[in-house]
């Protein structure tokens, strides 16, 4: 499957990993993630940049995720960029903080960030949080 956009080029069908939210799983998710890249012709310092983008954003996820929960990685490669999204379930409110060095790191690796957090999910039992960033091959 191929999706074309006219601004970003053609995309890669999306490519989808659900682990535990737990601090073990993620060597696999840096893995993946950087075996994607590898393979999408990024350059080293762009796969470690992303490498270190995709273990801020699930570490912090998994430092407050709600027990027994999953985190669930989607990484779509396209022509010009690579687009991550990962949902997990918070346990508390208000997180991610915008203003951690954590964050600022973030924003610094990647060329759009975003976060959102949904209200109480009861059959979740936690609040829904997903964190999105978008890297763009060639950045300088």
């Amino acid at each position: 499957m191929t999706n074309i956009s006219a601004e970003h080029g053609l995309f890669s069908a999306p490519v989808q990993i659900r682990v535990a939210a737990t601090l073990s799983q993620l060597p696999i998710l840096r893995g993946l993630a950087e075996t994607l890249v590898l393979l999408s012709d990024f350059t080293l310092d762009e796969v470690a940049d992303v490498r270190l983008a995709v273990d801020e954003v699930c570490s912090t996820l998994i430092a407050n995720a709600a027990p027994d929960s999953h985190l669930t990685c989607e990484f779509t490669v396209g022509d010009f960029e690579l687009r991550v999204r990962v949902d997990g379930v918070a346990a508390r409110e208000g997180m991610p903080d915008e203003r951690s060095f954590g964050w600022h790191v973030l924003r610094t690796l990647s060329d759009e960030l975003t976060a959102e957090q949904s209200p109480f999910d009861a059959a979740a039992a936690g609040f829904p949080t997903t964190v999105s960033f978008r890297r763009t091959r060639g950045k300088a």
